[in-house]
């Protein structure tokens, strides 16, 4: 994982916290949060209120992904007797597929 979190760096984004269930990144210039996810792809998950007003994110997207990783971002109830934080998903199959989307975003 240590070339995904230079990618990651590479495109003005830098590691707040690491935990078993993922990396939470923060973008340098506009405090946007990335997560990590560690799953066999490269998965990362943006937050709804960013995804969501803008039509090109939502449709780049693999679906919703749920999780207490997420925990700068909103809850709402899913599966459990209690609320869950969520985002949007967005699975890649190299590092350089990664640092086009995130070179991407920081131009949205």
């Amino acid at each position: 994982m240590g070339n995904i979190h230079n990618t990651f760096g590479l495109n003005k984004f830098k590691t707040m916290k690491e935990t078993s269930k993922g990396v939470e990144f923060k973008h340098i210039g506009n405090d946007e949060i990335i997560y990590l996810l560690p799953n066999k792809e490269i998965t990362i998950v943006l937050n709804p209120k960013t995804v969501e007003g803008n039509k090109k994110l939502v449709e780049k997207s693999t679906g919703l992904s749920h999780s207490t990783a997420l925990r700068e971002f909103p809850k709402r109830e899913h599966t459990g007797l209690e609320p869950i934080s969520y985002g949007y998903a967005y699975k890649f199959l190299s590092e350089d597929e990664l640092d086009a989307f995130l070179s991407e975003l920081n131009n949205f």
